[in-house]
Protein backbone atom coordinates (compact mmCIF):
# COMPACT_ATOMS: atom_id res chain seq x y z
CA UNK A 1 0.00 0.00 0.00
CA UNK A 2 1.40 3.93 -0.84
CA UNK A 3 0.09 7.02 0.70
CA UNK A 4 1.88 10.31 1.13
CA UNK A 5 1.57 12.42 3.78
CA UNK A 6 1.74 16.20 3.16
CA UNK A 7 2.94 19.04 6.00
CA UNK A 8 1.92 22.46 6.61
CA UNK A 9 2.27 25.29 9.33
CA UNK A 10 -1.22 26.65 10.13
CA UNK A 11 -1.54 28.84 13.40
CA UNK A 12 1.25 27.24 14.81
CA UNK A 13 -0.32 23.63 14.67
CA UNK A 14 0.57 21.17 12.10
CA UNK A 15 -2.03 20.18 9.88
CA UNK A 16 -1.41 17.13 7.18
CA UNK A 17 -3.33 16.19 4.25
CA UNK A 18 -2.95 12.42 3.05
CA UNK A 19 -3.69 11.04 -0.12
CA UNK A 20 -3.68 7.11 -0.20
CA UNK A 21 -5.63 4.31 -1.48
CA UNK A 22 -8.46 2.39 0.41
CA UNK A 23 -6.81 -0.63 0.49
CA UNK A 24 -5.52 -2.13 4.59
CA UNK A 25 -2.37 -0.10 5.45
CA UNK A 26 -0.19 -1.83 7.33
CA UNK A 27 2.38 -0.05 10.50
CA UNK A 28 4.13 -1.59 13.52
CA UNK A 29 1.97 0.53 16.04
CA UNK A 30 -0.95 2.75 14.60
CA UNK A 31 -1.57 5.61 17.64
CA UNK A 32 -5.26 6.79 17.51
CA UNK A 33 -5.11 10.67 18.59
CA UNK A 34 -2.35 13.03 18.18
CA UNK A 35 -2.03 15.06 21.50
CA UNK A 36 1.01 15.17 23.57
CA UNK A 37 0.26 11.44 24.63
CA UNK A 38 0.20 10.28 21.18
CA UNK A 39 2.98 12.33 19.91
CA UNK A 40 5.14 10.69 22.46
CA UNK A 41 4.82 7.57 22.33
CA UNK A 42 4.97 7.79 18.64
CA UNK A 43 8.39 10.03 18.85
CA UNK A 44 9.88 7.07 21.07
CA UNK A 45 8.94 4.30 18.57
CA UNK A 46 10.44 6.22 16.06
CA UNK A 47 13.59 7.04 17.59
CA UNK A 48 14.04 3.36 18.30
CA UNK A 49 13.41 2.38 14.26
CA UNK A 50 9.73 1.63 15.06
CA UNK A 51 6.91 1.92 12.07
CA UNK A 52 4.56 4.52 13.63
CA UNK A 53 1.12 6.03 12.02
CA UNK A 54 -0.80 8.59 13.94
CA UNK A 55 -4.52 8.87 13.50
CA UNK A 56 -6.48 12.24 14.28
CA UNK A 57 -10.19 12.85 13.79
CA UNK A 58 -9.90 16.09 13.70
CA UNK A 59 -7.92 18.57 11.03
CA UNK A 60 -5.81 19.65 13.30
CA UNK A 61 -3.20 18.00 15.88
CA UNK A 62 -3.04 18.45 19.41
CA UNK A 63 -6.80 17.87 21.10
CA UNK A 64 -7.07 19.05 24.82
CA UNK A 65 -3.47 19.28 24.93
CA UNK A 66 -3.86 22.88 22.92
CA UNK A 67 -5.63 24.32 25.75
CA UNK A 68 -3.59 23.32 28.49
CA UNK A 69 -3.12 26.63 30.11
CA UNK A 70 -0.08 27.79 32.31
CA UNK A 71 1.88 24.79 34.04
CA UNK A 72 3.65 21.52 34.48
CA UNK A 73 3.50 19.77 37.32
CA UNK A 74 6.33 18.08 38.46
CA UNK A 75 8.56 18.28 41.77
CA UNK A 76 12.52 18.31 43.26
CA UNK A 77 13.82 18.86 39.62
CA UNK A 78 16.90 20.68 38.86
CA UNK A 79 14.79 23.74 38.12
CA UNK A 80 13.56 23.72 41.63
CA UNK A 81 16.52 23.29 43.03
CA UNK A 82 18.34 26.39 41.75
CA UNK A 83 15.34 28.22 42.53
CA UNK A 84 15.57 26.99 46.08
CA UNK A 85 12.05 25.89 45.74
CA UNK A 86 12.69 22.40 46.81
CA UNK A 87 9.29 19.70 47.55
CA UNK A 88 10.23 15.63 47.58
CA UNK A 89 7.86 12.78 46.15
CA UNK A 90 6.91 11.78 49.14
CA UNK A 91 6.01 15.78 50.72
CA UNK A 92 4.12 15.88 47.28
CA UNK A 93 2.15 12.61 47.59
CA UNK A 94 1.42 13.92 51.55
CA UNK A 95 -0.41 17.44 50.36
CA UNK A 96 -2.17 15.31 47.41
CA UNK A 97 -3.80 13.09 49.90
CA UNK A 98 -4.59 15.71 51.96
CA UNK A 99 -6.45 17.07 49.26
CA UNK A 100 -8.23 14.09 48.29
CA UNK A 101 -7.22 14.35 44.81
CA UNK A 102 -6.95 11.14 42.79
CA UNK A 103 -6.27 9.29 46.14
CA UNK A 104 -6.43 6.08 44.80
CA UNK A 105 -3.87 7.02 42.15
CA UNK A 106 -1.20 7.61 44.35
CA UNK A 107 1.28 4.69 43.92
CA UNK A 108 0.93 5.48 40.06
CA UNK A 109 1.43 9.42 40.87
CA UNK A 110 4.45 8.41 42.45
CA UNK A 111 5.90 6.48 39.85
CA UNK A 112 5.26 9.75 37.42
CA UNK A 113 6.54 12.52 39.86
CA UNK A 114 9.76 10.68 40.59
CA UNK A 115 10.30 10.77 36.78
CA UNK A 116 9.78 14.69 37.23
CA UNK A 117 13.07 15.43 35.76
CA UNK A 118 13.07 12.96 33.19
CA UNK A 119 10.33 13.80 31.46
CA UNK A 120 11.16 17.90 31.94
CA UNK A 121 14.44 17.00 30.18
CA UNK A 122 12.52 15.16 27.54
CA UNK A 123 10.70 18.16 26.72
CA UNK A 124 13.27 21.13 26.68
CA UNK A 125 16.01 18.42 24.65
CA UNK A 126 13.20 19.10 21.79
CA UNK A 127 12.96 23.22 22.60
CA UNK A 128 9.80 23.39 24.89
CA UNK A 129 11.53 26.28 27.33
CA UNK A 130 10.03 24.52 30.48
CA UNK A 131 12.48 26.50 33.18
CA UNK A 132 10.39 29.20 34.72
CA UNK A 133 9.65 28.07 38.23
CA UNK A 134 6.43 28.84 39.78
CA UNK A 135 5.80 27.12 42.92
CA UNK A 136 7.72 24.17 44.10
CA UNK A 137 5.86 21.64 42.26
CA UNK A 138 5.05 23.93 38.96
CA UNK A 139 6.92 25.04 35.79
CA UNK A 140 6.21 27.18 33.23
CA UNK A 141 7.63 28.21 29.76
CA UNK A 142 10.60 30.08 30.09
CA UNK A 143 8.85 33.62 28.08
CA UNK A 144 5.41 33.21 29.51
CA UNK A 145 3.40 31.52 27.21
CA UNK A 146 0.18 28.67 27.04
CA UNK A 147 2.03 25.92 28.06
CA UNK A 148 -0.23 23.26 25.92
CA UNK A 149 0.25 25.54 22.91
CA UNK A 150 3.95 25.61 23.34
CA UNK A 151 4.02 21.87 23.38
CA UNK A 152 2.27 21.19 20.75
CA UNK A 153 4.00 23.48 18.08
CA UNK A 154 7.19 21.87 19.44
CA UNK A 155 6.42 18.40 18.89
CA UNK A 156 4.82 18.64 15.78
CA UNK A 157 7.47 20.18 14.23
CA UNK A 158 9.61 17.19 15.87
CA UNK A 159 7.21 15.07 14.51
CA UNK A 160 7.78 16.55 10.97
CA UNK A 161 11.53 16.14 10.93
CA UNK A 162 10.84 12.46 12.09
CA UNK A 163 9.03 11.94 9.06
CA UNK A 164 6.13 9.94 11.28
CA UNK A 165 3.42 10.01 8.58
CA UNK A 166 0.01 11.49 10.37
CA UNK A 167 -3.68 11.09 8.91
CA UNK A 168 -6.01 13.53 10.00
CA UNK A 169 -9.56 13.63 9.78
CA UNK A 170 -9.84 10.27 10.39
CA UNK A 171 -11.81 8.75 13.19
CA UNK A 172 -11.47 5.69 13.99
CA UNK A 173 -15.01 3.69 14.29
CA UNK A 174 -13.73 0.35 15.66
CA UNK A 175 -11.40 -1.65 16.87
CA UNK A 176 -10.52 -4.85 14.85
CA UNK A 177 -10.23 -7.82 17.09
CA UNK A 178 -9.87 -11.32 15.97
CA UNK A 179 -8.62 -14.58 17.94
CA UNK A 180 -8.52 -12.55 21.46
CA UNK A 181 -6.28 -9.97 19.85
CA UNK A 182 -6.27 -6.28 18.69
CA UNK A 183 -5.17 -6.67 15.52
CA UNK A 184 -5.98 -3.12 14.01
CA UNK A 185 -8.72 -0.20 13.56
CA UNK A 186 -10.88 0.63 11.23
CA UNK A 187 -11.31 4.06 10.08
CA UNK A 188 -13.85 6.15 8.20
CA UNK A 189 -12.30 9.23 5.89
CA UNK A 190 -14.25 12.26 5.55
CA UNK A 191 -15.92 11.45 2.94
CA UNK A 192 -17.27 8.95 4.44
CA UNK A 193 -14.62 5.79 3.09
CA UNK A 194 -13.96 3.12 5.44
CA UNK A 195 -10.51 1.87 5.49
CA UNK A 196 -8.90 -1.08 7.90
CA UNK A 197 -5.11 -0.41 9.43
CA UNK A 198 -3.39 -3.48 10.53
CA UNK A 199 -1.06 -2.99 13.51
CA UNK A 200 0.70 -5.07 15.84
CA UNK A 201 0.01 -2.81 18.56
CA UNK A 202 -2.90 -0.07 18.90
CA UNK A 203 -2.50 2.83 20.94
CA UNK A 204 -5.71 5.08 22.14
CA UNK A 205 -4.95 8.49 22.94
CA UNK A 206 -8.29 10.04 22.69
CA UNK A 207 -8.55 11.66 25.46
CA UNK A 208 -11.29 12.79 27.93
CA UNK A 209 -15.20 12.54 27.16
CA UNK A 210 -16.48 16.26 28.90
CA UNK A 211 -17.76 17.30 25.18
CA UNK A 212 -20.01 13.96 25.26
CA UNK A 213 -22.90 14.97 27.33
CA UNK A 214 -23.84 11.55 27.24
CA UNK A 215 -21.33 9.99 28.82
CA UNK A 216 -21.26 12.65 31.26
CA UNK A 217 -24.79 11.89 32.12
CA UNK A 218 -23.78 8.23 32.31
CA UNK A 219 -20.78 8.79 34.76
CA UNK A 220 -21.28 12.31 36.45
CA UNK A 221 -24.71 13.01 36.42
CA UNK A 222 -23.57 15.77 39.01
CA UNK A 223 -21.94 17.91 36.25
CA UNK A 224 -24.22 17.51 33.65
CA UNK A 225 -24.13 20.43 31.18
CA UNK A 226 -21.79 22.77 33.01
CA UNK A 227 -19.82 24.72 30.49
CA UNK A 228 -16.11 23.09 29.86
CA UNK A 229 -12.80 24.11 28.28
CA UNK A 230 -12.30 21.05 26.91
CA UNK A 231 -11.24 20.11 23.14
CA UNK A 232 -14.82 19.73 20.93
CA UNK A 233 -12.97 16.58 20.00
CA UNK A 234 -13.00 15.61 23.58
CA UNK A 235 -15.84 13.07 23.35
CA UNK A 236 -14.72 9.58 24.64
CA UNK A 237 -14.34 7.58 21.59
CA UNK A 238 -11.36 5.61 23.37
CA UNK A 239 -13.93 4.52 25.92
CA UNK A 240 -16.98 4.24 23.62
CA UNK A 241 -14.36 1.90 21.24
CA UNK A 242 -12.47 -0.12 24.16
CA UNK A 243 -16.32 -1.33 25.96
CA UNK A 244 -17.13 -3.03 22.72
CA UNK A 245 -14.36 -5.32 24.03
CA UNK A 246 -15.38 -5.40 27.40
CA UNK A 247 -12.50 -3.23 28.75
CA UNK A 248 -12.94 -2.00 32.13
CA UNK A 249 -13.49 1.58 33.42
CA UNK A 250 -12.00 3.09 36.41
CA UNK A 251 -13.09 6.44 38.21
CA UNK A 252 -15.39 7.63 35.40
CA UNK A 253 -17.40 9.56 38.03
CA UNK A 254 -14.31 11.77 38.87
CA UNK A 255 -14.75 14.70 36.75
CA UNK A 256 -12.03 17.30 37.27
CA UNK A 257 -13.14 20.79 37.52
CA UNK A 258 -12.17 23.89 36.63
CA UNK A 259 -13.29 26.83 39.18
CA UNK A 260 -11.90 29.54 36.58
CA UNK A 261 -14.24 29.26 33.37
CA UNK A 262 -15.16 32.68 31.53
CA UNK A 263 -17.53 32.19 29.07
CA UNK A 264 -17.95 35.15 26.43
CA UNK A 265 -19.83 35.30 23.22
CA UNK A 266 -20.48 31.17 22.83
CA UNK A 267 -16.63 30.81 24.07
CA UNK A 268 -15.67 28.99 27.20
CA UNK A 269 -11.86 29.75 28.30
CA UNK A 270 -9.77 29.15 31.08
CA UNK A 271 -9.08 31.82 33.50
CA UNK A 272 -6.47 29.98 35.75
CA UNK A 273 -3.61 31.83 34.41
CA UNK A 274 -5.12 34.77 36.40
CA UNK A 275 -5.16 32.66 39.39
CA UNK A 276 -1.69 31.02 39.13
CA UNK A 277 -0.22 34.66 38.73
CA UNK A 278 -1.79 35.68 42.39
CA UNK A 279 -5.17 36.46 41.39
CA UNK A 280 -8.09 36.64 43.91
CA UNK A 281 -11.76 35.41 43.38
CA UNK A 282 -14.81 37.27 45.58
CA UNK A 283 -18.27 37.42 45.13
CA UNK A 284 -20.66 39.94 43.87
CA UNK A 285 -20.51 41.28 47.51
CA UNK A 286 -17.06 41.96 46.49
CA UNK A 287 -16.26 39.57 49.10
CA UNK A 288 -13.50 36.63 49.20
CA UNK A 289 -15.02 33.73 50.35
CA UNK A 290 -13.02 30.73 49.59
CA UNK A 291 -9.24 29.76 49.18
CA UNK A 292 -8.59 30.95 45.59
CA UNK A 293 -5.89 28.37 44.90
CA UNK A 294 -7.20 25.35 46.93
CA UNK A 295 -6.25 22.10 44.77
CA UNK A 296 -9.18 20.42 45.34
CA UNK A 297 -11.27 22.09 42.34
CA UNK A 298 -14.38 20.30 43.20
CA UNK A 299 -14.87 21.92 46.47
CA UNK A 300 -14.35 24.73 44.76
CA UNK A 301 -16.68 24.42 41.90
CA UNK A 302 -19.35 24.00 44.85
CA UNK A 303 -18.50 26.96 46.89
CA UNK A 304 -18.84 29.00 43.54
CA UNK A 305 -22.17 27.74 43.22
CA UNK A 306 -22.94 28.35 46.66
CA UNK A 307 -22.55 32.41 45.91
CA UNK A 308 -24.95 34.90 45.10
CA UNK A 309 -26.42 34.04 41.49
CA UNK A 310 -23.56 31.66 41.07
CA UNK A 311 -21.78 34.40 40.20
CA UNK A 312 -17.84 35.61 41.04
CA UNK A 313 -15.03 37.18 39.25
CA UNK A 314 -11.16 37.13 39.51
CA UNK A 315 -9.51 40.01 40.08
CA UNK A 316 -5.43 41.23 39.27
CA UNK A 317 -3.27 43.79 38.87
CA UNK A 318 -0.92 45.30 36.38
CA UNK A 319 2.18 43.03 37.55
CA UNK A 320 0.05 39.83 37.18
CA UNK A 321 -1.16 40.98 34.06
CA UNK A 322 2.12 41.74 32.59
CA UNK A 323 3.49 38.19 33.97
CA UNK A 324 1.07 36.25 31.43
CA UNK A 325 1.13 36.47 27.95
CA UNK A 326 -1.81 33.94 28.29
CA UNK A 327 -3.68 36.76 30.38
CA UNK A 328 -2.81 39.86 27.60
CA UNK A 329 -4.24 37.59 24.79
CA UNK A 330 -7.24 37.32 26.76
CA UNK A 331 -7.52 41.10 27.78
CA UNK A 332 -7.06 42.07 24.25
CA UNK A 333 -9.93 39.92 23.08
CA UNK A 334 -12.07 41.99 25.66
CA UNK A 335 -12.41 38.98 28.77
CA UNK A 336 -11.31 41.56 31.11
CA UNK A 337 -12.77 44.80 32.43
CA UNK A 338 -9.85 47.20 33.23
CA UNK A 339 -10.11 49.65 35.76
CA UNK A 340 -7.58 52.45 36.93
CA UNK A 341 -8.53 52.54 40.57
CA UNK A 342 -10.11 49.63 42.76
CA UNK A 343 -13.53 51.78 43.32
CA UNK A 344 -14.12 52.42 39.05
CA UNK A 345 -13.35 48.16 38.93
CA UNK A 346 -16.09 47.96 41.33
CA UNK A 347 -18.34 50.01 39.72
CA UNK A 348 -18.00 48.69 36.39
CA UNK A 349 -18.66 45.10 37.53
CA UNK A 350 -21.34 45.78 40.01
CA UNK A 351 -19.96 45.27 43.47
CA UNK A 352 -19.89 47.58 46.13
CA UNK A 353 -16.55 50.09 46.19
CA UNK A 354 -15.94 49.97 50.25
CA UNK A 355 -16.18 45.67 50.47
CA UNK A 356 -13.59 45.46 47.21
CA UNK A 357 -11.57 47.81 48.34
CA UNK A 358 -11.53 46.86 51.81
CA UNK A 359 -10.77 43.12 50.30
CA UNK A 360 -8.02 43.95 48.85
CA UNK A 361 -6.19 46.45 51.27
CA UNK A 362 -6.75 42.86 53.42
CA UNK A 363 -5.50 40.53 51.29
CA UNK A 364 -2.68 42.55 50.34
CA UNK A 365 -1.33 42.84 53.90
CA UNK A 366 -1.29 39.13 53.80
CA UNK A 367 0.49 38.82 51.17
CA UNK A 368 3.12 41.18 52.25
CA UNK A 369 2.94 38.63 55.88
CA UNK A 370 2.59 35.87 54.31
CA UNK A 371 0.14 34.29 55.78
CA UNK A 372 -3.61 34.52 54.78
CA UNK A 373 -5.53 34.40 58.20
CA UNK A 374 -9.17 34.41 56.17
CA UNK A 375 -9.08 31.29 53.94
CA UNK A 376 -5.56 29.89 54.34
CA UNK A 377 -4.06 30.08 51.16
CA UNK A 378 -0.52 28.93 50.35
CA UNK A 379 0.29 28.84 47.03
CA UNK A 380 1.01 31.46 44.33
CA UNK A 381 0.19 34.46 46.74
CA UNK A 382 2.50 37.04 44.84
CA UNK A 383 -0.01 39.97 44.38
CA UNK A 384 -0.60 42.48 46.58
CA UNK A 385 -3.02 44.79 44.67
CA UNK A 386 -0.31 47.94 44.58
CA UNK A 387 0.05 47.97 40.55
CA UNK A 388 -2.42 49.58 38.97
CA UNK A 389 -4.33 49.30 36.58
CA UNK A 390 -6.55 46.60 38.39
CA UNK A 391 -8.71 43.75 36.21
CA UNK A 392 -11.84 41.62 36.40
CA UNK A 393 -13.01 38.86 34.81
CA UNK A 394 -16.78 37.30 35.27
CA UNK A 395 -15.89 33.48 36.34
CA UNK A 396 -18.08 30.38 36.25
CA UNK A 397 -17.39 26.61 37.52
CA UNK A 398 -17.11 24.27 34.87
CA UNK A 399 -15.69 20.97 33.53
CA UNK A 400 -12.00 20.38 32.09
CA UNK A 401 -10.98 17.13 32.13
CA UNK A 402 -12.39 13.41 33.01
CA UNK A 403 -10.24 11.92 35.24
CA UNK A 404 -11.88 8.60 35.25
CA UNK A 405 -11.40 6.30 32.14
CA UNK A 406 -9.97 2.83 30.98
CA UNK A 407 -8.34 0.78 33.67
CA UNK A 408 -4.43 0.12 32.70
CA UNK A 409 -1.78 -1.69 34.02
CA UNK A 410 1.75 -0.16 34.61
CA UNK A 411 2.61 -0.76 31.24
CA UNK A 412 -0.51 1.14 29.62
CA UNK A 413 -2.24 -2.06 28.31
CA UNK A 414 -5.60 -2.07 28.58
CA UNK A 415 -7.65 -4.51 31.16
CA UNK A 416 -10.93 -6.33 30.63
CA UNK A 417 -13.36 -5.68 33.18
CA UNK A 418 -12.59 -9.44 34.87
CA UNK A 419 -8.51 -8.03 35.12
CA UNK A 420 -7.81 -9.59 32.01
CA UNK A 421 -5.12 -8.28 29.86
CA UNK A 422 -6.35 -6.94 25.83
CA UNK A 423 -3.61 -8.54 24.05
CA UNK A 424 -1.93 -5.56 21.73
CA UNK A 425 -4.16 -2.75 23.17
CA UNK A 426 -2.75 0.14 25.41
CA UNK A 427 -4.45 3.27 26.49
CA UNK A 428 -3.00 6.88 27.57
CA UNK A 429 -3.25 10.11 28.55
CA UNK A 430 -6.88 11.42 29.44
CA UNK A 431 -8.25 8.09 28.51
CA UNK A 432 -6.84 6.42 31.94
CA UNK A 433 -7.49 7.21 35.23
CA UNK A 434 -6.14 10.63 36.32
CA UNK A 435 -5.17 13.53 33.71
CA UNK A 436 -2.71 16.11 32.92
CA UNK A 437 -0.19 17.27 30.35
CA UNK A 438 2.44 16.15 33.07
CA UNK A 439 0.51 12.38 33.03
CA UNK A 440 -0.41 12.54 29.61
CA UNK A 441 3.09 12.79 28.46
CA UNK A 442 4.43 9.84 31.39
CA UNK A 443 1.55 7.44 29.97
CA UNK A 444 2.17 7.82 26.48
CA UNK A 445 6.50 6.89 26.90
CA UNK A 446 5.40 4.77 29.24
CA UNK A 447 3.28 2.72 26.56
CA UNK A 448 6.16 3.40 23.97
CA UNK A 449 8.54 1.52 26.50
CA UNK A 450 6.55 -1.62 27.05
CA UNK A 451 5.76 -2.07 22.92
CA UNK A 452 9.40 -1.68 23.07
CA UNK A 453 10.27 -3.78 25.04
CA UNK A 454 8.26 -6.65 23.16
Amino acid sequence: MQYKSVFTFTSALLLVANVYALEPIHTGTVIVGSGISGLAAALDLNKYGQDVLVLEKMPFLGGTTNLAAQYFVSVNTREHQAAGKVLSVPDYLKRTEKSGRNAANLPRTAQRMYDSQKNVDWLNEKGVGLTRVISDYQLGISDGSSLGSKIMKVLAEKTKEAGIPIMTNAKVVNLIYKNGKVLGVEIEQKGGEKQEVLAKNVVLATGGFNNNQGLIAKYAPEWKGLPTTTAVSATGDGIVLAEKLKAAVKGASEVGLNPSIHSQDGINVSMSAARLEGGIMINLAGKRFCDDYYPDYTKMARQMMAQPEGKSFVIIDDKSMKASKRLQGFLKKGYFVEAPTVAELARKIGVPEKNLEETLKTYGESVRKGKDEAFGRTLNMKTDFTHPPYYASSLLPGTQVSVGGLDVNDFMQCKTIDGKIIPNLYAVGELTYDSGTPHSLWTGRKAAEHILSK
